[in-house]
């Protein structure tokens, strides 16, 4: 496989005669599996190579990896073959690409970020009961889980000495340092934990509930969301042939018309859709599955993108990256990203950052067509109608015929 991408037969045996030459012909197949362009694949393989003579040099081996080793000698890199070592930045992805690598087929030790070590018992026991009984999205659980640890660490890990005057003061100093949105996620994350501590009989018994409460009015604000022209601006802004501009036009048609989450179209497979019957299947938070009307827009567009997106390894899903590895989205802040990309590009001055805005504007958008509150509430998968009610407020005219004057007036 080298021979695609080199042809002296000195750099050839340089390539295989290093300490990653018995891999190297394999990582190669790999990056033209995943469609990477041949001077990209060229890079990356030079920097394999690189990687196994510094290991060698520093006497590591390929078992285990560092790669924040590697970085800090291309600071300085001198190495004849290099290229001039920091100068190419395509050294250090082209490691962590062989490094996955390296992983994927277990000559590699998966590498373990830092905060995972060292965190408590308590919040791994926490993790898992999220995972396990709550149906938490990874986002929520990492979030929790986060807040959790540094609550530990102040506190300490015998849990039968914490009091309703020491959580306290760890919110009011915590929150001192948090804006708004922070400290209402911090009152959150830190009940579920003290909840689950006392179910699973580790702490006193009521401590959540000396976690104070905010001054803060739920959906007191009116819903941020585009109008119809602007959401015609985004869908025209995605037209054209190519396997992104179609991916894109979709990816928009599922979150205006259906209100679908970030996290809902990054997680979507071809399994979930029902061509027959004209339906969606949607798992939303908790696992919380529902059946949606697939319109015949939104279909023919996915159709059209699924026609020419790139090969990847994990074709199940609907929505890979547009550029290699083709692989589906991590999580829906790559969802949120062709929004913002898009909105940029179509001269959208957004109220709200990312996707989230589009679910708004399907929600308003059926109200306006007379949609009643109960069924917009199983299309967007509220568990309460007074989640719904929220877009009520973005009907002005109807507010203003129920709308009572003022005393003063009257008099």
């Amino acid at each position: 496989m080298l021979e695609r991408y080199f042809a002296s037969p000195k750099m050839l045996g340089h390539l295989r005669a290093g300490p990653s030459g018995s891999y190297i012909d394999a990582f190669a197949a790999t990056l033209h599996s995943d469609g990477y362009r041949g001077g990209t694949a060229v890079r990356y393989i030079r920097a394999a190579a690189h990687l196994g003579y510094v290991l060698q040099k520093k006497g590591g081996s390929l078992a285990d990896i560092d790669i924040s080793m590697f970085d800090r000698h291309l600071q300085s890199c001198r190495c004849p073959r290099s290229e001039g070592g920091r100068r190419n930045h395509h050294a250090l992805y082209g490691a962590k690409r062989f490094r996955d690598y390296l992983v994927r087929i277990g000559i590699c030790k998966r590498p373990h970020p830092q905060s995972q070590k060292t965190e408590s018992h308590l919040v791994v026991g926490f993790r898992r009961w999220l995972q396990k009984h709550r149906g938490a999205a990874e986002n929520t659980i990492r979030l929790y889980c986060r807040d959790a640890s540094h609550f530990v660490t102040i506190l300490g890990d015998h849990t039968f000495r914490w009091d309703a005057k020491g959580v306290r003061k760890y919110f009011l100093d915590r929150s001192g340092q948090c804006g708004a949105g922070s400290i209402e996620k911090l009152i959150t994350s830190l009940r579920v934990f003290l909840r689950y501590l006392t179910a699973q009989g580790l702490c006193k018994a009521d401590l959540d509930k000396a976690v104070p409460a905010y001054a803060s009015w739920r959906l007191a604000a009116l819903p941020k969301y585009l109008t119809a022209e602007q959401v015609d601006a985004l869908i025209a802004a995605c037209n054209g042939s190519s396997p992104a501009q179609r991916r894109d036009r979709a990816i928009l048609l599922l979150l205006s018309r259906l209100g679908l989450r970030a996290g809902d179209v990054a997680r979507l497979r071809l399994g979930d859709i029902e061509w027959q019957s004209g339906a969606l299947r949607v798992s939303g938070k908790g696992r919380y599955q529902v059946r949606l009307p697939l319109p015949q827009e939104v279909g023919d567009a996915i159709i059209d993108y699924i026609r020419c997106r790139p090969a990847g390894q994990e074709r199940d899903y609907v929505f890979v990256r547009s550029i290699a590895p083709f692989r589906p989205f991590v999580r829906g802040d790559g969802v949120s990203n062709v929004v913002r990309r898009t909105m940029k590009r179509a001269g959208v001055v957004r109220p709200a950052k990312g996707a989230h805005v589009l679910r708004h504007t399907a929600a308003t958008e059926m109200l306006r067509q007379g949609v009643t509150l109960d069924r917009i509430g199983l299309v967007l998968r509220h568990r309460g109608i007074d989640t719904t009610a929220y877009y009520a407020k973005a009907d002005v005219n109807l507010l203003k015929q129920i709308a009572q004057p003022w005393p003063e007036v009257l008099s």
